[in-house]
């Protein structure tokens, strides 16, 4: 597409619309998720690459969106160009996750990608989960009230005082966002539990995850739906 952002989100939006009405005219009143998408580049190597223009993009693609009412999906499977877990990945998927999580989209996916979308991590998965559970909780903000503001909880604690015994304290506490990843103990405390890195946690979590995790199953009459679906469309595709 053209170098500047506009012109870019007018070439994805067109394609976006052709893909519409090639799908109305296949399978008319189908529901659409608005999936328009949007890349930049290095224009000293050509590569794919994340950019503050990039977030920038989704943000306008997300308003077209709500400008047709259809609900969003946004991708951030190219959110790094590392080829490992390292600090490039780290703050490039946390740029990439946030930015594009504010657009407040219906659907997310692409959390697990790394160099530039052409692999998928299962660590990076854990990670980026972390980061968009992170995006969310800014994203929704916080209250300004009389409640909130706590007048007269400073007042009655006082200057020195703790507030960790308020009941305030106990209403409230879990608006916080607490990390379920970042060790946040001191540099000794680390140490003793073994000065485990990041993707050593993730990769720790991941072996955790698919050692207990029980997938539920489908409801029966939506397993044969499906199943009935797929039937079909062999018959009739291939």
């Amino acid at each position: 597409g053209p170098a500047t952002l506009a012109g870019t989100m007018v070439v994805s939006n067109a394609e976006f619309l052709g893909g519409l009405v090639i799908q109305e005219f296949s399978s008319p009143g189908a529901p659409v998720v608005y999936a328009a998408s949007v890349d930049t580049i290095d224009f000293k190597t050509g590569a794919n690459m994340p950019s503050p223009e990039n977030s920038l993009m989704h943000l306008g693609l997300n308003k077209i969106a709500h400008y047709y009412d259809l609900p969003i999906e946004i991708s951030v499977t190219g959110g790094t160009t590392s080829k490992v877990l390292d600090t490039q990945a780290g703050y490039e998927k946390a740029t990439t996750i946030l930015t594009h999580i504010s657009t407040t989209p219906d659907i997310a996916l692409g959390m697990g990608g790394v160099d530039g979308a052409r692999m998928t991590s299962a660590e990076a998965l854990v990670i980026g989960n972390e980061i968009i559970d992170y995006a969310l909780r800014f994203v929704e903000g916080f209250e300004v009230n009389e409640e909130t503001m706590a007048v007269d909880i400073i007042d009655k604690v006082g200057p020195g005082g703790i507030y960790l015994g308020e009941k305030h304290t106990v209403e409230h506490f879990r608006e916080i966002w607490m990390t379920r990843l970042s060790d946040i103990s001191s540099y000794e405390t680390w140490e003793q539990r073994g000065s485990r890195t990041i993707d050593e946690v993730a990769r720790e979590k991941v072996r955790e995850i698919l050692a207990t995790h029980k997938v539920t199953p489908l409801p029966e009459d939506v397993d044969r739906e499906i199943s009935r679906i797929l039937q079909r469309a062999e018959s009739e595709l291939l």
